[in-house]
């Protein structure tokens, strides 16, 4: 196993571990502070025989492999490295995604939008199939998808460029479905609330009038543009590109709800410099203002650097233009 640690310059070690699948790695500064990408498990995104079960990180997914006389699995982890979904194969049938600890006002709202938004309007996403019947583990707290196979990407930038498009196209499509009766059961945006948290924050911290005016009239502003059907987690590990057609699946769609306009296309475009961004939207204002808003608010709250930065400079100059 190799580390690197450092800018400019390089420090490594080599050590001989023996680990077996599911084993928590973790790798950190000497200060604690974890490296990219850690923690992780062993195995992680890989397809493993059934035998692997006899790890103690799989109890949960030995169950299951018992219900459904799959032959292998594909264990998914969060960034806790905790178990958060498996995929399954079974012998003459199709490979199945089972995602845990979905209680039931969960999987009503999932149900709920893929009855009346995913299916009917055709949205590039992955077959939700019925809960089995039982009473096992198979059946509760969990939902099943039809698995999808194909490649996440780590930023935007690097997506094909004809995926992004794809998914922006996706995203005009979604925003434009009526909200009608549909309503969730939980809705709380916890990533959405955090943003507003944090940038009334930042402004109060800086002890910057001007500052604080600029972004109470961004809040102001953006409290007015429309709220609109969105996927609300939309960032690139969630968009999935087949790596022989290239078609785009967007998955997770458990965050799904009424956000403003714009919200998705900047957390999905996050990373790419905001002119290039801005050209992959359609020339809508509604749509441009917000995404420049949420966009600017999205890296004020990497750090307090960045309004000063030519990035948050060339956002400022556009809004100066659109905002009234």
């Amino acid at each position: 196993m190799q580390a690197a640690i450092g800018g400019e310059s390089t420090v490594g070690f080599n050590a001989q571990l023996t680990l077996v699948p599911g084993d928590l790695v973790e790798v950190t500064t000497y200060c604690r502070k974890p490296l990219a990408g850690s923690p992780k498990r062993v195995a992680s995104n890989t397809w493993l025989g059934a035998e692997a079960v006899k790890y103690p990180a799989f109890k949960l997914i030995a169950v299951l492999l018992s219900e459904t006389h799959a032959s292998h699995f594909q264990p998914f982890f969060r960034r806790n490295a905790e178990l958060a979904a498996v995929a399954l194969r079974a012998p003459n049938q199709p490979d199945r995604l089972v995602k845990f600890n979905c209680n039931a006002a969960h999987r009503r709202d999932v149900q709920a939008f893929y009855k009346l938004v995913i299916i009917p309007f055709s949205l590039p996403a992955p077959e939700l199939l019925p809960t089995p019947n039982g009473e096992g583990l198979f059946a509760l707290n969990c939902l099943h998808y039809r698995y999808v196979e194909g490649r996440t990407y780590s930023a935007a930038s690097l997506l094909p460029e004809q995926a992004r498009r794809d998914v922006i196209h996706a995203l005009g499509k979604l925003h434009s479905i009526a909200i009608g009766n549909l309503r969730r059961l939980n809705s709380h945006q916890p990533y959405w609330a955090y943003l507003q948290r944090s940038i009334v924050r930042q402004a109060l911290l800086s002890c910057d009038i001007g500052y604080i005016k600029t972004l109470m009239v961004m809040r102001r502003c953006i409290r007015k543009l429309p709220m609109v059907l969105s996927h609300g987690d939309l960032h690139t590990g969630n968009v999935l590109v087949d790596a022989t057609t290239g078609k785009v699946t967007l998955i997770d769609w458990d965050r799904w709800g009424e956000l403003p306009l714009g919200y998705d296309e900047a957390c999905f475009l996050r990373g790419i410099p905001f002119r290039q961004a801005l050209a992959y939207l359609p020339d809508q204002h509604a749509l441009r203002l917000g995404f420049t808003i949420v966009s600017y608010w999205l890296g004020a709250v990497e750090g307090n650097g960045f309004r000063y930065t030519e990035q948050a400079k060339s956002m400022m100059n556009f809004l100066e233009k659109h905002m009234g």
